[in-house]
């Protein structure tokens, strides 16, 4: 058992030794320096390069934007020094180090530290209690073998490890075209690419393919062209020597490559001058984007600055140079061999075309849609005498049926209407420019923009004036929206209108419907057709969500259940408590509108008769709901919607809208879809819960509560009073049964007899979960128990955030002060802030826990929240000393020892401890201070699982206002550090 304790409380000493390790390693950078504002992260993303005049020149010769090629190769002008040189984890043992070399030794035995050392001018290794090494000139392979041998007789029993910690740093010289030119210190593995990106990188201005590198002994040049075309690195990957120097010159000769090439822009030509061919530029661009013959223009620039054109026919020969611009376009771009079928189609698209291919073969029955138009469809093709397309109708049906086989030509499309492509035709933003209205909508689709132009063009044409127009005066269009159709092909619209008849019964909806086989109305034999089709016959219309709708013929005595056929002719998803008649009076010229219950009249406890010209509306369930959801249009739940507004009503009129809206009654609680439901009249309570889903699970029928339009309550009973109705305007809320249970359950774990998760009443206290779970075992530390609790965990986790915006926040007025503040204390503020950001705190609560104690102090016992995780651990026999420690360990725990008795067994303090903020972390979790310093409060007694920390000294953080909230915040984390260890053990 003692060996399984000091596994569990040795888990301790990495975590926090580890956040703390992190300031001593940092604080051990070179010779500090000032911080200034400008050193600070940028807080916007970096703007787009602007256009350079080089640019600027060619881009308005070819037509197109056309940039520099090659200097996207650098990262911007914030991030040119990151990631520059090899990590320390990635360098191989046969690394040669060199003074400036930092290597982390490790000593694991008699001997234990783990310490950073740097080699120094005299190229030695000076390791404390050891004597020099010559590093300088040895691979680190090397160095690991003397230093282990080194060790293993000075300290026999002890190993050693070395790890390179940070590379050494070289000086080069970059001068010429640079954004920031001068000595660059980089990481010894660098290359001409790395040294580029620490300047900033090449300015646009500079040459890329004559970058020169000068060292003793002469000099080479680099063309980073090599390295971004074929991927050639040459000498761009040259490692540098202290010392280097680069050259950038200016930018050489360019010509620049414009059309469907796959890399458009400027390039710079080698030194040598020699002109290239059309080929070699194409290719230099990334090659046409499409295979084929091309065609070759070349813009040049004459002795006297002229610009001249000539079309290249030898695409081999050398003839651009300097200033030239390459224009290349395809010989040919359009398609040949198809013919296409659109619109309401399987699968639109193109068809292969051969000389026999007719309209017979190009569409069958199978490659329809549901529900196609068969009467009218539309051919548009090539006219070969003017070369211009135009539209024809075409006869849908007799197509199908074989007696249409005429001949397709190349190009021709057919485009096949569906009905809502045929309802568009009485839609109201058609309707209202045939009364009149010239101009569309601002949003209006191109198909409506091409009606009205025709009739604005034609104010006596056969559209403006035939019955088309007249008709349109008599019709209530529907608000449906534009079909892709007619955006697509906007003629079409004008076509489909001007070969329309007016078809006001035997139809789903009275309005225009398109027959290819007649004359255009307004022609000199229009009046043989058929314009209007209606019978004088009495007739009502179903509308909506009926299994067939469309007109009827009244016959006398015909009421609303026949016209329903007792529920048959319902959908089995059609919204049961409101419908409603439309009824125009012609000779009052007044519309009203009345509503009914389709559940009654399909019953027959409800009925009506019917009038000439009625309109019978029923809805669809989910259609009701998404309405009364959005609200009515002007209504604060249509304000407060963040959604589009529901299909129904665009489709519907605005007054039956309005009189869903008036009518409806909101249901609240237990029931499975809650919400509102609009009524026709007094309705029973019992159909009002079942239109609502029903009651849920944990619904109490005897506490339902009524609110009425007049605003007296009165409670309700469901079972007693299920046929008491329920009025327009009324609320009805269900109430719920008291829960028992609380939603979730809690988990307890470690030295109980029974472990595992457990379902909490309310009010569950610790002590009973104990006694659930079995009691605890022999074994347990009830003084140890931990309970994390997932409220106080986000309460933590914003202290630490608030804590991290303190610490940036301090750290900008120091700035914005003007008061001198060092660079490393800077990265060590961001380093903490960051830290306190990812911390992942475990919300871990003080509570008593020894079940004798909780029998006599009930007001110890805490109460139990859901997901409440307890861990009753067993009895530890070691004391856990780390932080600023010499050998942090766990100790044997022994009754009476003090905290300095502890701290000697770990070797006492570092000389970076600070003694004053030492504290012990109880078992329970709370921490106290300790007495290492005269001022400081005295611990007495000691418990075992206990864990005794020294920080660190915050001394870096000197000169900044947050000093005084260092300490503390490292004392957090280093607590959080240990619930960490304990609670995942």
């Amino acid at each position: 058992m003692l060996a399984a304790a000091c596994r569990i409380f040795a888990l301790l000493v990495p975590v926090v030794a580890s956040i703390l390790w992190a300031f001593a390693v940092l604080a051990a950078e070179p010779t500090p320096t000032k911080f200034s504002p400008a050193q600070l992260p940028a807080q916007s993303s970096p703007s787009p390069l602007p256009v350079t005049p080089l640019e600027a020149a060619y881009s308005a010769r070819a037509g197109e934007p056309l940039r520099q090629f090659g200097y996207g190769l650098f990262a911007p002008a914030g991030d040119a020094t990151a990631g520059i040189g090899a990590a320390p984890g990635a360098i191989q043992g046969n690394y040669v180090l060199n003074t400036g070399d930092a290597l982390l030794v490790t000593l694991r035995g008699q001997k234990s530290y783990s310490k950073r050392f740097t080699i120094d001018r005299n190229g030695q290794l000076v390791v404390d209690d050891l004597r020099p090494l010559t590093a300088a000139g040895l691979t680190l392979d090397t160095l690991r073998q003397e230093l282990a041998a080194l060790v293993t007789a000075t300290w026999p029993g002890t190993e050693a490890f070395a790890s390179l910690a940070e590379v050494r740093r070289i000086g080069v010289l970059v001068t010429g075209a640079v954004h920031r030119p001068g000595r660059q210190e980089i990481s010894a593995f660098a290359t001409v690419l790395d040294a580029l990106s620490a300047a900033g990188g090449v300015e646009r201005s500079g040459s890329l393919r004559t970058v020169r590198l000068m060292r003793a002994g002469g000099s080479v040049t680099v063309d980073l062209y090599a390295l971004q075309i074929a991927g050639a690195a040459g000498n761009a990957d040259v490692p540098l020597h202290d010392g280097d120097r680069l050259f950038i010159p200016p930018l050489g000769a360019t010509v620049a490559v414009a059309g469907p090439v796959k890399r458009p822009g400027i390039y710079e030509l080698l030194p040598s001058g020699n002109p290239l061919s059309a080929m070699e530029l194409r290719d230099l661009a990334g090659g046409s984007l499409r295979p084929g013959r091309g065609r070759f223009l070349r813009f040049g620039i004459g002795p006297a600055g002229e610009e001249t054109a000539e079309e290249i026919t030898d695409a081999d020969a050398r003839r651009f140079g300097d200033g030239d611009l390459l224009m290349f376009a395809p010989q040919r771009e359009d398609r040949r061999g198809e013919v296409r079928l659109e619109g309401h189609v399987l699968r639109p698209g193109p068809r292969a075309w051969t000389k026999e291919t007719t309209l017979e073969g190009l569409l069958s029955r199978a490659d329809l849609l549901p529900g196609p138009y068969l009467p009218f469809a539309a051919l548009e093709s090539t006219t070969p005498a003017t070369a211009e397309r135009s539209l024809r109708p075409v006869d849908l049906s007799a197509v199908l049926k074989g007696r249409d086989r005429r001949r397709l030509a190349e190009g021709d499309t057919l485009f096949v209407l569906g009905a809502s492509d045929i309802d568009f035709l009485t839609s109201e933003p058609v309707l209202d420019l045939l009364r009149g209205e010239r101009q569309p909508p601002q949003d209006a689709c191109p198909g409506l923009v091409a009606l009205a132009r025709i009739l604005a063009a034609e104010p006596d044409g056969p559209l403006a004036t035939g019955p088309q127009a007249r008709a349109a005066a008599t019709l209530t269009g529907a608000r449906t929206p534009c079909p892709p159709v007619f955006t697509t092909v906007p003629d079409l619209l004008p076509l489909a209108l001007g070969h329309s008849v007016l078809r006001l019964t035997g139809v789903p909806r009275p309005g225009f419907y398109p027959i290819a086989g007649g004359l255009e109305a307004g022609t000199e034999t229009a009046g043989a057709r058929e314009t209007i089709v209606e019978s004088d016959a009495p007739h009502y219309e179903l509308i909506g969500h009926v299994r067939r709708p469309g007109t009827r013929r009244l016959v006398a005595g015909t009421t609303l259940r026949k016209a329903l056929a007792d529920g048959k002719a319902l959908k089995r998803d059609v919204y049961p408590l409101l419908g409603i008649v439309e009824r125009y009076d012609r000779r009052t010229l007044i519309r009203a509108y009345l509503p009914f219950s389709p559940q009654e009249v399909a019953a027959g406890r409800a009925d009506r008769g019917l009038a000439d010209g009625d309109r019978i509306h029923l809805f669809a369930a989910d259609d009701i709901r998404s309405l009364v959801k959005s609200g009515p249009p002007g209504t604060e739940a249509a304000a407060d919607s963040e959604s589009e507004p529901p299909m129904l009503a665009a489709l519907l009129d605005p007054a039956i809208v309005a009189v869903v809206g008036e009518r409806t009654v909101q249901v609240r609680g237990a029931v499975r879809d809650p919400g509102g439901y609009p009524l026709a009249d007094r309705t029973p309570l019992a159909s009002l819960v079942a239109a609502a889903g029903g009651l849920s699970a944990d619904a109490d029928p005897a506490a339902a509560e009524l609110t009425e339009a007049n605003g007296m309550r009165s409670g309700v009973d469901l079972a007693r009073d299920a046929t008491r109705p329920i009025a327009p305007g009324d609320a009805l809320r269900i109430n719920p049964r008291p829960q028992a249970l609380e939603a979730r359950a809690v988990s307890i774990e470690g030295a109980v007899r029974r472990p595992g998760r457990y379902d909490i009443g309310r009010g569950e206290t610790l002590s009973s979960l104990i006694a659930r779970a079995g009691g605890l075992m022999d074994d347990a530390y009830p003084a140890g128990a931990i309970v994390t609790r997932e409220s106080e965990r986000r309460r933590e986790k914003e202290q630490f955030q608030r804590q991290a915006r303190e610490l940036e926040r301090s750290l900008a007025l120091e700035v914005e002060k003007g008061e001198p503040v060092k660079a490393e204390n800077v990265a060590l503020a961001r380093q903490l802030a960051a830290q306190l950001r990812g911390a992942e705190p475990l919300g871990r609560v003080v509570v008593e826990a020894d079940p004798a104690v909780l029998r006599t102090r009930r007001d110890l016992d805490p109460l139990l929240e859901p997901d409440d995780r307890i861990l009753i651990p067993k009895r530890p026999l070691t004391v856990a000393v780390s932080g600023e420690v010499l050998h942090p360990t766990a100790a044997q725990f022994v009754s009476g020892k003090t905290a300095e008795d502890y701290l000697d067994e770990a070797g006492g303090t570092t000389r970076d401890a600070d003694t004053g903020r030492s504290f012990l972390i109880l078992p329970d979790g709370r921490a106290r201070p300790l007495a290492l310093s005269s001022w400081n409060h005295r611990v007495d007694v000691i418990p075992p699982g206990s864990i005794l920390v020294v920080p660190r000294d915050p001394h870096p953080f000197d000169g900044l206002d947050a000093t005084k909230a260092i300490g503390n915040i490292l004392s957090q984390l280093a607590i959080t550090a240990a619930s960490v260890s304990v609670i995942t053990r």
